[in-house]
């Protein structure tokens, strides 16, 4: 089976995290100076997906700005969940 889709779960709040994620969201917590975040998409792009999908709410705004520096070879659309966690 192939994959040409994925979808990153970015929206939770990290409270269990907490303090670490007060001001940095949990995707972006860094284990090994790489973060959570960029070991998924590297695995993903690993399984040769065309697009990968990431919802984000809890300082999506980081999300958004480590997606855009970074560069990544593959497609990433980010789904913003709106103005209440659900």
């Amino acid at each position: 089976m192939k994959i040409n889709t994925a979808l990153i779960l970015c929206a939770g709040l990290g409270k269990r995290l907490n303090p670490l994620t007060l001001k940095t969201p949990k995707p972006l917590i860094e284990l090994k100076n790489i973060t959570i975040l960029e070991r998924c998409i590297n695995t993903i792009i690993e399984f040769g997906a065309k697009k990968i999908l990431l919802n984000t709410f809890h300082l999506g705004n980081q999300i958004s700005e480590f997606i855009d520096n970074k560069k990544f070879p593959i497609d990433i659309e980010i789904i913003e969940d709106g103005k209440e966690i659900l």
